[in-house]
């Protein structure tokens, strides 16, 4: 059973269906406040941790993982930011999708003490002072993400709000994908994917050595060691019950059977090897060679 605290609220609410301006207007003033006040330069926080940036890929445990470090961060004073997640229901760009020149009017949303910003789906360039930041990229084998992507657009994932502009390129996504085989989903989406890694490989691990880099399948196959690194890097303390609890929830994470319109779909790496073509993991096999390679993936 999940504490219901704000962030984990939030957490929670991104997944459900919002309909009607009312119910957007209610939820964005609800669920956030801070991502707004923070935009209208208005918020203040005081803690004086040093700011971490959660940085990843969809489909790699992004929401998970987002929810872990809020419900950690919000233990040791500091505010837990989702400018993604608001985006994702409003006019607001998704900051990753911007060039350095048109990330300056949003560089004052980054300040390097008393923050979590988690998750961003892509590299946001142009940060200032990044060094400055704790910084985690969590990633995951090419492959499974292009599957999981194929079920997730095709499916369950939840769709933007209509008071935005993201819902309509949403739709034809989700649109492409159910007239897609999921071979033919994954072979043209990636090259998008591969540009995604290499940007966080030229841009970030390669120019920044203090990164802190993890996986989804280390994640997967020994989770308390996952935890405690991911904790310690980020310089979080938390108290025996909140770990606990983290454990504990950590048991229930992987579906009993799969599902193709739940989030949680299954969760299992090497998924690619059940749902694809032989011939297209070899495509992808060829595709990702250099990506595989670096990041150990088999």
């Amino acid at each position: 059973m999940w504490v219901k605290t704000r962030s984990q609220l939030r957490l929670l609410s991104w997944g459900l269906p919002i309909t009607g301006d009312y119910l957007v207007r209610r939820y964005l003033k609800e669920q956030c406040s801070v991502e707004i006040e923070l935009i209208r330069g208005k918020h203040v926080n005081e803690n004086n941790h040093r700011s971490i940036i959660h940085f990843s890929m969809n489909k790699a445990a992004t929401q998970y993982v987002r929810g872990l470090l809020g419900r950690s961060a919000a233990g040791n004073g500091m505010v837990a930011v989702g400018l993604a997640e608001y985006a994702f229901h409003t006019n607001f760009p998704y900051l990753d999708d911007l060039s350095i020149s048109e990330m300056k009017k949003y560089q004052y949303l980054f300040k390097p003490t008393g923050y979590l910003y988690s998750v961003f789906g892509g590299l946001i360039e142009g940060i200032a002072d990044l060094e400055k930041y704790l910084v985690v990229l969590m990633i995951r084998d090419p492959r499974d993400i292009l599957v999981s992507e194929y079920y997730s657009y095709g499916y369950s994932h939840a769709v933007p709000s209509r008071r935005g502009n993201k819902y309509a390129k949403f739709m034809r996504m989700r649109q492409k994908a159910r007239q897609l085989t999921v071979d033919e989903y994954v072979i043209g989406e990636s090259d998008r994917l591969y540009n995604t890694f290499q940007r966080y490989i030229n841009l970030l691990l390669n120019r920044y050595p203090r990164i802190y880099l993890t996986r989804y399948e280390d994640m997967t196959s020994n989770f308390q060691a996952w935890l405690e690194k991911l904790l310690d890097y980020c310089e979080l303390k938390v108290s025996g019950e909140l770990l606990r609890s983290f454990l504990e929830e950590s048991k229930k994470l992987r579906p009993k059977k799969e599902d193709i319109y739940q989030h949680d779909r299954k969760g299992i790496p090497g998924d690619y090897k059940e749902k694809l073509k032989q011939e297209t993991i070899d495509y992808l096999n060829l595709k990702f060679s250099s990506v595989l390679a670096k990041f150990d993936f088999n």
